[in-house]
């Protein structure tokens, strides 16, 4: 019996196969795993919470922060190509969910790129030699970090709507679809922004491999 698709699922804008989609979810956990690197290692978390210690890591040692955004913007790049991929994957299941899915994954991109854009002018305003304002700098600041938390729940509801239709249209596996329901929960919880990281890691990791075993 055929179904009946709604015409934006019949003429998909971009349509990626399962080897561009596995290939962007490695590049995606590739980009988070490099991300936490810089964080735990050469940023330092008591610096990722103390705008005074990043102001100055900014003037004497940017580098770590300019690498840090670059990750952002790859990380990006990859989440598009794998909102594009998953959609095309259950829309013909759940049309009205993969739309709003779609919705709230673009929405945590553009909030990405807002995040990464303020904070790599920051940085570069930072490192020329001129006084800084720092009121303005810490209200800049804090805005970036807004951002950044706001990011990571839009793009936990995208988890939580693909990862429920997976799960019952049994188009990926249902432990895969467990561990992404679970980053999805954890995303809204601003506070385990660092677990959120690590598990996005692994569930990249493991939609990475399932997309590549298929022809």
């Amino acid at each position: 019996m055929m179904h009946n698709q709604p015409m934006d699922a019949a003429h998909p804008i971009f349509s990626p196969t399962s080897r561009v989609g596995s290939i962007a979810a490695f590049g995606n956990a590739f980009a988070a795993s490099a991300a936490l690197y810089v964080a735990l290692f050469l940023i330092g978390i008591p610096a990722m919470g103390d705008p005074q210690q990043l102001a100055e890591l900014a003037i004497h040692n940017p580098t770590p922060l300019l690498l840090q955004d670059a990750l952002k913007f790859l990380s990006a790049a990859t989440a598009c190509v794998l909102i594009f991929a998953l959609d095309a994957r259950l829309r013909d299941r759940a049309p009205t969910w993969m739309r709003a899915a779609k919705l709230f994954g673009f929405l945590a991109v553009g909030l990405l790129l807002a995040n990464a854009t303020l904070s790599l002018f920051l940085v570069l305003q930072t490192t020329r030699p001129l006084p800084i304002d720092l009121g303005d700098h810490a209200a800049l600041n804090g805005v970036i970090g807004i951002l950044g938390m706001a990011a990571i729940m839009a793009n936990g509801v995208w988890y939580l709507v693909v990862n429920w239709t997976a799960r019952t249209s049994q188009r990926l596996p249902r432990g895969l679809c467990y561990l992404g329901l679970l980053l999805g929960v954890a995303s809204l919880m601003p506070f385990l922004a660092l677990f959120v990281l690590i598990l996005g890691i692994v569930w990249a990791l493991g939609l990475g491999v399932v997309l590549g075993r298929e022809k």
